[in-house]
């Protein structure tokens, strides 16, 4: 048997605590509502509607560039910092195995609180991706924190298969049996013209949002 390096050991931990991440399972959508055509299209039309509105699309037939191609993507954002929660494996194991494409750090969402000069990238697995507006869907159910994609500079949604759902009513049915105290609804990256009428990035939230689904 040949010797597992360090590399292929940590990429085989990330596909193990993926493989754990399956993604929630979609309410059915009403039945006085037609399912919208190429419903099995679902993630090429969130992709579409999701890059329309600033956000980036990652994905790959296997894990390895996947990672070379995220560790890429924040290293040219000029991130310094990975935040993930502490409570989310895939986070945790993703978060691992890009620290040495930057190099980056990791740090918890407490840690996050504290000033920083370089740009922090929040990684967080995503519960549901709505292919009807391009929006990604994370909540509070369990306790989780939303901070990684409140305060972080980059925001990385972690998507399994299972996550994409046609429209944003199968996600909410989905909800209302245990409805979260908080609910995040990300559909590209922060922006508000509040002031002059002038579009401004990032002001109350990421400037930059990444969904990344993983084989």
């Amino acid at each position: 048997m040949e010797p597992v390096n360090p590399k292929d050991r940590l990429i085989r931990r990330v596909a193990a605590a993926l493989r754990g991440h399956k993604g929630p399972v979609p309410a059915a959508p009403p039945a006085s509502l037609p399912v919208p055509a190429g419903g099995a299209n679902r993630v090429a039309r969130f992709q579409e509607l999701f890059e329309a509105q600033g956000g980036d699309f990652l994905s790959a037939s296997a894990l390895e560039p996947l990672l070379l191609a995220l560790g890429e993507a924040l290293r040219l954002s000029g991130v310094a910092t990975l935040l993930f929660p502490n409570d989310d494996p895939a986070a945790r194991q993703v978060a691992e195995a890009l620290v040495p494409f930057g190099p980056f750090t990791l740090a918890s969402p407490s840690e996050l609180r504290q000033p920083s000069g370089r740009p922090v990238a929040g990684i967080q697995s995503a519960e549901y991706a709505v292919a009807e507006t391009g929006s990604l869907v994370q909540t509070s159910r369990g306790g989780k924190t939303l901070l990684p994609g409140l305060l972080a500079d980059v925001h990385v949604a972690l998507l399994s298969p299972a996550a994409f759902v046609d429209r944003m009513d199968e996600c909410l049915a989905a909800l209302s049996d245990d409805p979260p105290r908080n609910i995040s609804f990300i559909t590209g990256p922060s922006r508000t013209a509040d002031i002059e009428q002038t579009l401004t990035i990032g002001a109350h939230g990421p400037r930059k949002v990444i969904a990344v689904v993983f084989p």
